[in-house]
């Protein structure tokens, strides 16, 4: 199993939503207002000097389900995740309870 953790501008919930749902991920956390500075995007901290903030979700998939799930982010950070910010990270599960 892998656990994908995506971090992107509130602006494209919408999209990530659907990202989600055509690669059939059906379980995620998702923390909906986070601030923070990227060397790319620079600061969201929410206030008048450094507008705007994040939202990240985390994933546990199946490893088939993993490379189609980032390959899908990835194409997004090259469309409108370019000028708003989408950044994913993938790392194998070694233990889970979760039941199979």
């Amino acid at each position: 199993m892998k656990f994908i953790f995506i971090v992107y501008n509130i602006s494209i919930e919408e999209e990530v939503q659907a990202l989600l749902k055509a690669q059939g991920v059906k379980s995620y956390t998702q923390w909906p207002r986070l601030l923070g500075v990227g060397e790319m995007a620079g600061a969201r901290l929410d206030n008048g000097v450094w507008p705007g903030a994040n939202s990240a979700i985390v994933a546990v998939v199946p490893d088939d389900q993993a490379a189609p799930l980032m390959k899908a982010v990835r194409a997004l950070r090259a469309g409108e995740g370019r000028h708003e910010g989408i950044e994913a990270f993938q790392l194998n599960v070694e233990e889970t309870t979760l039941t199979p």
